[in-house]
């Protein structure tokens, strides 16, 4: 039986600055808020610059940041706009906090490990676009074909946490 975290795309455990390590899982969440962040699913998986001519740090925080998502985990915080037709979109980077703590995940992650974060992400990612649950996840190294998206349409907020009460209406 497979379980539902196996739909997920784990990828492997990376270490953080603080002495603990998160596991990569690229949720449909997570995809839809890489999607409104970059556009298409395309420019995701080339969002870091692959020849030093570009930005790598700031994509890394953003695709590590989203594979860490989901309970118990972090929580993305973002600025999101809606234009005069009706389009929105999120603007500047997003920042991932812990829950726990409120700790940002680009304070705990260490700048010479950035090669191992991409292989981190792209294993992830992969087995998350993968066809689940019939065997067929692609061989190592395999190219993945993907869709473009039909636009910036996904949305994602903040979770309440359990804990949460709502006030008395005062009635």
């Amino acid at each position: 039986m497979t379980a539902g975290t196996d739909l997920l795309g784990g990828g492997a455990s990376i270490p953080l600055t603080d002495g603990t390590s998160v596991q990569l899982r690229y949720s449909m969440r997570a995809l839809a808020l890489l999607e409104a962040r970059y556009g298409s699913v395309q420019n995701v998986q080339n969002a870091v610059d692959k020849t030093g001519n570009g930005a790598a740090f700031g994509p890394v925080i953003q695709l590590i940041g989203a594979g860490v998502l989901g309970p118990g985990g972090f929580e993305p915080h973002y600025r999101e706009h809606q234009d005069a037709k009706g389009e929105r979109r999120i603007t500047g980077d997003i920042v991932f906090r812990r829950r726990t703590d409120g700790a940002d995940i680009a304070d705990l992650l260490y700048p010479g490990a950035i090669g191992q974060y991409v292989e981190a992400f792209q294993s992830a990612f992969q087995k998350a676009l993968a066809a689940q649950g019939n065997g067929q996840a692609p061989a190592a190294g395999a190219t993945i074909e993907t869709v473009t998206s039909p636009g910036e349409s996904s949305t994602t907020s903040p979770s309440v946490p359990s804990t949460f009460l709502p006030a008395p209406s005062g009635t």
